[in-house]
């Protein structure tokens, strides 16, 4: 069985290039696996990286799959980059990976695998929780079926994908694949970060924010476009939430076949 994983990135070449190859080392077969990569227009250091380690990654089997936004559109509009990579994969899922995230578990495509295996022919999301973020209470890394993907005919509808299709799945009834896969996330903005592996405590060290980090950890948080339900507390500035509800129906009419 063949899976996809994506990375959007931006300039952020070698922290990206760690990342897949921790991927791609640990990964038990990949020559079924499609390694898909979206860049915006301008970013010509993130493509030379990519040429670069395409003959190394092809002694381990794997293809290295890139696909150029047709704009910049920036982390308001992350679900665009994940939307572009959802038109042309070919797995039977398809998994968002950060270009923070690093996996130390081997043979992660083979759980995945076996987990999709139990679910095919009905459309499903899959959620995984990176052992140093199991406190937050909800998964990171999300991805989608290939069943999901015929009745939505998309990734997600808002920046924030790991709210989005959650919501989306609790809303239609579909529980999610949760594949018990070993992955830490440098997450940008904190120095350090702890987690639990076979009875011991961890510390890892995390990436700093960048001037123009728009994360929740970044000096000038940038809001998504579009938000699926009104945000609580304090509405998010220039968010248009009319918009976004409209999506998250439609998007829920084609789950539970009313369209």
């Amino acid at each position: 069985m063949k899976i996809s994983v994506m990375w959007m990135t931006r300039k952020r070449s070698h922290e990206l290039i760690y990342s897949v190859c921790s991927f791609l080392h640990k990964a038990t077969d990949n020559s079924n696996i499609e390694y898909i990569f979206v860049t915006d227009p301008d970013d010509d250091g993130t493509v030379d990286a990519l040429e670069k380690i395409v003959p190394m990654a092809h002694a381990n089997h794997a293809e290295l799959t890139h696909i150029t936004a047709t704009e910049h559109y920036g982390y308001a509009n992350l679900e665009q980059y994940q939307n572009a990579a959802a038109k042309v994969f070919s797995g039977e899922c398809l998994i968002c990976i950060a270009d923070d995230n690093i996996c130390i578990q081997q043979g992660w495509d083979d759980i995945i695998r076996k987990e999709l295996l139990k679910r095919q022919g009905s459309p499903a999301w899959i959620a995984i929780t990176p052992l140093n973020e199991v406190w937050k209470g909800y998964a990171t890394i999300i991805g989608i079926n290939r069943e999901w993907y015929k009745k939505t005919n998309r990734f997600s509808g808002t920046r924030a994908t790991d709210i989005y299709l959650p919501d989306l799945g609790k809303a239609a009834n579909i529980e999610p694949i949760v594949p018990n896969i070993e992955i830490l996330h440098l997450q940008r903005g904190r120095t350090t970060m702890e987690y639990q592996k076979d009875g011991l405590s961890h510390t890892i060290h995390c990436l700093p924010a960048e001037e123009d980090f728009g994360g929740p950890k970044g000096k000038n948080p940038i809001m998504p476009t579009f938000f699926h339900k009104d945000h609580e507390g304090d509405p998010m500035i220039g968010t248009d939430y009319e918009t976004g509800k409209k999506i998250f129906k439609e998007d829920l009419d084609n789950l539970l076949g009313n369209m």
